[in-house]
């Protein structure tokens, strides 16, 4: 990446030029965009070395843009400075690389960000990060009085916390928490979590803090709150349900009363992907112990059910298969980093899943929850925008060997074209889902086939979503239709059937582990 090529993407053109013009005097080639698609192919086609994009970009936004450039190999490490008419949740926003300016914005400020990030990349500020200024053990000194001391001092910097294998990070500003971080869990979910931890390592790291504000309470109702808390679950906790018990609806959700506490509605969506209480527990945004009361009052109520006798341990019993060996998934690591360039050291490989319905999608995710080690986005659960618009990762398949398959849901619109090849990096599959009613929309899917198929060489699932087997007409008219070679198959999808979907899959499998896809 040339160090002096900057990209700058605005909805608004007086914006664009006037910014544009302040930093090309201050020495930099600049590039310009309107809209996102211009971003991503600008992006893959210059290599700038920082994007400063507007959040509320026409086309496709700018958070979305990110994430898209994260999943590319050739941009996934391009430091990205956001302008947004307010503070909002990026997902995947790195906190000591990328920043979020407020409008209205000047130039001066961008500047300054712009030379803030060159300093981090150089690692001048290196030393200033390693430099400890307090550590020590919270068998010592509790995680509530060293967090009141440093806010006595304002202090700004990074306090870690470890706990046997697990970590955590509290941002400190001024002395107030700006954020918490327990791997994917945040803001006061995350430090509430912390303030449970009697044991295990601590280390002030004293630092500019740069990232977006999270939690906003004061320190010292935080920390009240996640003591009461605490408190409240000890006491409570032999009447709440266990960890590793195991949970399951027992109304329709669609039958429940409108306007209920947007916690229930998280918890009741979570129930049918993470039964066991620990994992929900995990994976939902709210506190822990708020959490845990919730899912006491509606197993009370007989909203929920626990299932007696059944523990986390049992959850993929009762003659399940797996997919693949382990032998056979370590196979298709070796394979897939033989085959495809920018695989040799991803962890992950995507399969494109394109769909004439976005019903269906949502349905085939629902078909594959109980294959071993799958899991579903949290957002596209709860989110009922991400359900009703499947789009970017919407589930993993974790494999034997630390590899992971994602699925991952592109949009039908041929307007979205360069954003298919900007998700093409790490893809070693996609999935074509159709209903055979439209033909129109299963045509647009044989576009899409041939656009990604003319760029690289994968294997391509044809899935018929229907209630029983074709008849040899229907199945002669959806060959002609998406292109087939007679030796390839139409795969049956019935959401009910949940041996259909481990057909496709391991059917799926079967041809990575062949040698016919091997790129050229």
């Amino acid at each position: 990446m040339d160090s002096k090529k900057i990209l700058i993407a605005s909805g608004d053109n007086e914006t664009l030029t006037s910014v544009s013009e302040y930093l090309k005097d201050k020495g930099f080639n600049m590039l310009t965009a309107m809209d996102g698609a211009s971003v991503l192919e600008i992006a893959l086609n210059e290599r700038p070395s920082i994007v400063i994009i507007e959040i509320d970009l026409p086309v496709i936004d700018g958070e979305r843009v990110f994430q898209i450039m994260r999943n590319n190999p050739h941009t996934a490490e391009m430091p990205f400075i956001f302008i947004g008419t307010e503070t909002v949740e990026i997902k995947g926003f790195r906190r000591d690389i990328d920043s979020l300016l407020l409008q209205p914005v000047k130039s001066e400020e961008i500047l300054r960000r712009i030379n803030r990030v060159f300093v981090v990349q150089q690692g001048d500020i290196k030393a200033q990060i390693g430099d400890k200024e307090i550590e020590g053990r919270l068998s010592h000194i509790s995680l509530g009085d060293l967090l009141q001391i440093l806010h006595l001092n304002r202090k700004e910097g990074v306090l870690k916390v470890s706990y046997e294998n697990k970590e955590g990070l509290i941002y400190i500003k001024g002395g107030a928490i700006q954020n918490a971080v327990i791997e994917n869990m945040e803001k006061e979910k995350a430090l509430f979590r912390l303030l449970s931890w009697h044991d295990g390592k601590f280390e002030f790291l004293p630092k500019p803090i740069d990232v977006p504000q999270k939690i906003h309470r004061s320190a010292g109702n935080l920390l009240m709150e996640g003591m009461r808390q605490y408190d409240e679950w000890n006491k409570a906790k032999e009447q709440l349900p266990r960890p590793d018990s195991q949970i399951k609806l027992k109304v329709d959700i669609s039958s429940l009363p409108k306007g209920l506490k947007p916690i229930i509605y998280e918890v009741l969506f979570l129930v049918d992907y993470y039964p066991v209480i620990g994992e929900l527990i995990d994976h939902c945004t709210f506190p822990d112990y708020e959490t845990y009361q919730t899912l006491a009052g509606l197993i009370r109520k007989g909203v929920l059910e626990e299932v007696k006798g059944k523990k986390a341990g049992d959850k993929r019993t009762g003659g399940e298969r797996e997919i693949l060996t382990s032998a056979q998934a370590l196979k298709i690591r070796e394979k897939v980093a033989a085959r495809w360039k920018d695989m040799e050291v991803a962890t992950f490989g995507k399969i494109f899943i394109v769909s004439t319905n976005d019903n269906l999608i949502v349905s085939l995710v629902d078909s594959c929850k109980e294959i071993p080690g799958f899991s579903v986005n949290r957002q596209f659960i709860t989110s009922p925008i991400h359900r009703e618009n499947p789009f970017g990762d919407i589930a993993t398949l974790k494999l034997y060997g630390g590899m992971e398959v994602v699925l991952f849901a592109v949009p039908l619109n041929e307007k979205m074209k360069p954003m298919w090849k900007a998700f093409s990096k790490n893809m070693i599959g996609m999935m074509i889902l159709c209903d055979k009613e439209d033909i129109e929309d299963i045509k647009q899917l044989a576009e899409v086939k041939n656009y990604i198929l003319s760029i690289r060489r994968i294997p391509i699932l044809h899935t018929v979503a229907v209630g029983h087997d074709i008849d040899r007409g229907q199945e002669e008219e959806l060959r002609k239709i998406l292109g087939m070679r007679r030796d390839e198959q139409i795969f049956i999808f019935e959401p009910a059937n949940r041996d259909r979907v481990f057909q496709i899959f391991n059917t799926f499998f079967g041809y990575l582990l062949k040698d016919e896809y091997i790129s050229t």
